[in-house]
């Protein structure tokens, strides 16, 4: 999925994402920027639900300056994971939470960097909302800035799951993409199919 110059006309969607709340989750995508000096937060997945504060039931971007992960957005429900990426290769990322303890994680190249907890402790993430990626969503399906819009660059195999993936099972994703089943909520088919403004480029 291809990305050109950050504007709010590029992204890809899904609505009535989940079909039920979520008390854990990972979410993996491999990405690949096409310039280091960007200004904005270049937001890669966003999830947005009615009651959630200005809209994100929970978002990764990465520039608050380093990687940011929130859940339920609220000036405190949101951690800097103080990871940052600054070269123009693949990369993969891994976030998973937990409600038990608001434990986090945050993973990149198949390797735990960071983790925490009191994020968002006993939440759960409510069903039925939309995942936008390369958008930050202030509203359900909307709500755009383009100082969050992903751009340039690139994002691939983006997949959600209702469970906490073990450091095997996502070392093994980043090193030959198999994708574990269990628990697979959203997989990177379904966005493909649902782009405005991008390109898809088939390995």
């Amino acid at each position: 999925m291809v990305f050109g110059q950050p504007n709010i006309k590029s992204y890809a969607s899904i609505t009535n994402a989940t079909s039920s709340s979520l008390s854990e989750f990972t979410m993996c995508l491999f990405v690949k920027m096409k310039d280091t000096n960007l200004i904005g937060s270049q937001c890669l997945y966003s999830y947005a639900t009615i009651g959630a504060r200005y809209g994100n039931a929970f978002y990764v971007c990465l520039f608050f300056p380093g990687i940011r992960i929130s859940i339920d957005a609220s000036g405190n429900d949101d951690t800097d994971a103080r990871v940052k990426i600054n070269d123009t290769t693949w990369h993969h990322i891994c976030v998973t939470w937990k409600n038990t303890k608001g434990y986090w994680q945050l993973y990149l190249d198949g390797q735990l960097q960071i983790s925490g907890t009191d994020l968002k402790k006993d939440h759960q993430i409510p069903a039925g909302g939309t995942v936008v990626i390369g958008q930050d969503q202030d509203k359900v399906g909307g709500g755009f800035g383009i100082e969050d819009s992903f751009g340039p660059g690139e994002v691939a195999e983006v997949n959600l799951w209702s469970r906490v993936l073990s450091g095997d099972e996502i070392a093994t994703q980043k090193a030959n993409c198999d994708i574990a089943q269990a628990g697979l909520v959203l997989w990177w088919g379904q966005f493909k199919g649902n782009v405005t403004g991008v390109k898809i480029v088939e390995p």
